[in-house]
């Protein structure tokens, strides 16, 4: 496992949380980028502001999301499951965290959650839902409007 440490400092406050990404062969995937208060950035299918996360595949393979999963709980790594499709090498996917369960390949993706803007557990967890391939823990911090 890498562990990267982040120290946030704002007005009055500083926070500590920690980005693990696995170090395993198979784990060519990482959260890049979220957004937990899209209120004017990307609009998703429905013309709504959406939660969304950003997933890059840094492998030279292309990865089958096939039972792979988000989840906002570290308690309930299967929150929510990817459908079958491809993330070819080196390409990002964007899957909005909206909260209304969208699992079908080839059209946008939601998950069955929301992000909260002040911060909670993130995680993209491999096939079988015991090892996390990323994760922010033990929270992000707390978010900005419409930044990433």
């Amino acid at each position: 496992m890498t562990m990267l440490r982040g120290i946030i400092c704002r007005a009055g406050a500083i926070g500590l949380f920690v980005v693990t990404i696995s170090s395993a062969l198979s784990a060519a995937m990482l959260i890049t980028e979220f957004m937990a208060l899209n209120n004017t950035v990307l609009r998703d299918e429905d013309g709504q502001y959406s939660d969304w996360i950003e997933i890059f595949n840094w492998g030279t393979n292309t990865v089958n999301l096939d039972g792979w999963y988000l989840t906002d709980n570290a308690a309930d790594p299967r929150k929510w499951t990817f459908p079958a499709t491809n993330c070819p090498a080196g390409t990002y996917m964007l899957v909005f965290a909206s909260d209304k369960n969208r699992r079908k390949a080839g059209a946008e993706l939601h998950t069955n959650f929301k992000l909260s803007g002040d911060g909670e557990y993130l995680g993209l967890v491999m096939p079988g839902g015991s090892n996390v391939a990323c994760e922010y823990a033990p929270t992000f911090p707390p978010q900005v409007p419409d930044v990433s």
